[in-house]
């Protein structure tokens, strides 16, 4: 026997039900979510377990001139975020932050620095947009300025998150050695991108 298709009027017609309307938080909102941080961290420090060492810490982030959020983070013991993002976030801090957006803006699948500066003239599909050819270029630059060395040491530490102590590792040196080298990177790579000036490449 064959099966009877429904036609379009045998369908009921159901109406969209509507959409909330979006309102905005209210001071005393605001103020009550504040007040439950504390909490969040504690829960999410209970909930972590300590996976690669890594610890939770109440951090303020400026999202612009005048105000600024207070967000918990995750990271481990001497990592770039653990070192300069936990406290009062400096230039330094801004500058391997912007290094890590740089890279992400180019597209850079692999996350390895030794991939990016061996050169990227036949490493990318031709019509890429032309904000992943300016990070490109601006790459480009920073590689040629700071040296293969120290840039290869900055994407590893700000991009693919490996400590002060793998670094020093992976480089025959000790933490104690590498932590003034990464910082001495750290502030050339924030003078060209003049971050220490106020303008950004």
């Amino acid at each position: 026997m064959e099966r009877k298709k429904k036609r379009f009027d045998d369908v009921p017609f159901s109406e969209k039900r509507p959409k909330p309307q979006s309102r905005r938080t209210t001071q005393e909102e605001w103020q009550k979510g504040r007040a439950k941080q504390p909490a969040a961290v504690a829960k999410l420090r209970r909930a972590d377990g300590g996976k690669d060492g890594a610890k939770v810490t109440a951090v303020k982030i400026r999202i612009s001139g005048r105000r600024s959020e207070l967000q918990a983070i995750r990271c481990r013991p001497g990592t770039f975020e653990w070192r300069y993002g936990r406290k009062k976030q400096d230039a330094l801090f801004y500058a391997g932050s912007h290094l890590a957006v740089l890279w992400e803006r180019a597209g850079i699948a692999v996350a390895s620095s030794a991939n990016f500066l061996r050169g990227t003239g036949s490493g990318y599909a031709t019509g890429i947009s032309d904000g992943r050819v300016a990070a490109i270029d601006k790459l480009k630059g920073f590689v040629m300025v700071m040296g293969h060395a120290p840039s290869e040491r900055l994407i590893d530490y700000c991009v693919t998150g490996l400590t002060t102590a793998q670094i020093a590792m992976k480089h025959g040196a000790n933490e104690r050695e590498m932590a003034p080298v990464l910082h001495h990177d750290l502030r050339v790579c924030a003078q060209h991108f003049n971050f220490l000036t106020g303008n950004r490449r």
